[in-house]
């Protein structure tokens, strides 16, 4: 099996500089806009590295259908490239996965199971993969060909459109793997860079971070997707982070909001989460300094939520609606 056309549309996207939210002169905050991939988001990166892998590994065929547990973005990007290579899939998502990204995995020809709170997705998906010999389990958030293809892709890219002028790079994190393989690849580059998880309050990254023997008593519900976690997975290497900060909703959806009116940009929660964080860390900056993160995903997959008023109301986010 060979790959087609689609699948070279995934990477070398472009990096943008944020110039309404530069703080302080000499300060500078840039974005890799990672949802001008296929799918919108950079987990189409993964998902074409894994899935050759496996192929190149003999562990994929014409009769294997993939299997993945996923927040949506992942699971959008296992449907499409299984679709284009001709394989099926059945990808698992939580019940807080918003309507358009089911829509999005679905359109491609995969099936989808919605599980609630209380289940593990990512389980459900592993169980489902023991089933059958024709199912592979792509497994993203304990897999190191996750941090590895970006480090082989993402990584070198930011590394090269920044001419390697780079300070702080600062990201969320949900599998770890965009900031553990990015991170790598920009430390072995220049050991000087901080690395910066930006992590959602009731995910439980920052808390075993910051050393709380007790991490797991931290978490609790947000609504941002595709950040944060409430286990810790292999994926993840913290290692690799110099500090972790804290963000909730309300600032990450203030901050979408602002990048959609301000940068005319529309992204998703993560990307406002990290674009939050990016801002506070320039505002605390003594020197001149540019500072890398990354937008994920596409606010066209959060316009029955963050850009709803309705559901703005519903969480006590009201006033943060445009009028």
């Amino acid at each position: 099996m060979s790959k087609i056309e689609a699948l070279k549309l995934i990477g070398n996207t472009p990096m943008m500089h944020l110039k309404t939210l530069d703080p302080k002169p000499g300060v500078e905050i840039y974005a890799k806009l990672e949802f001008m991939n296929p799918t919108g988001s950079y987990k189409d990166r993964i998902i074409q590295y894994m899935v050759q892998k496996g192929l190149d590994a003999g562990k994929i065929n014409k009769n294997t259908t993939l299997v993945e547990g996923s927040s949506g973005n992942t699971g959008a990007s296992v449907a499409m490239v299984a679709s284009s290579m001709g394989l099926k899939s059945i990808v698992f998502v939580p019940d807080k996965c918003s309507d358009e990204k089911v829509a999005i995995i679905k359109s491609y020809g995969a099936e989808v199971i919605v599980k609630p709170a209380s289940e593990s997705y990512e389980d459900a998906a592993a169980n489902k993969a023991s089933e059958n010999e024709n199912f592979y389990h792509i497994n993203q958030y304990n897999s190191q060909l996750n941090p590895e293809a970006h480090y082989m892709t993402t990584g070198k890219e930011i590394w090269d459109d920044m001419n390697g002028q780079i300070d702080v790079f600062v990201a969320t994190a949900s599998t770890g793997g965009a900031i553990s393989g990015i991170g790598k690849r920009l430390k072995e580059n220049d050991p000087n860079i901080k690395i910066i998880l930006a992590d959602p309050e009731g995910s439980v990254y920052k808390p075993y971070f910051d050393g709380k023997e007790d991490y797991l008593s931290y978490k609790k519900p947000f609504k941002v997707e595709g950040a944060g976690k409430g286990v810790l997975v292999d994926a993840m290497n913290f290692d690799i982070l110099n500090e972790a900060i804290s963000f909730n909703d309300e600032k990450a959806i203030a901050m979408v909001l602002r990048l959609a009116r301000e940068e005319g940009l529309m992204v998703g929660g993560s990307s406002g989460g990290n674009v939050w964080a990016a801002l506070e860390i320039a505002k605390k900056m003594e020197t001149p300094a540019k500072i890398v993160t990354v937008i994920p995903d596409s606010g066209f997959k959060y316009l029955s939520k963050i850009f709803n008023p309705k559901w703005l109301n519903e969480i006590g986010l009201g006033h943060l609606v445009v009028e």
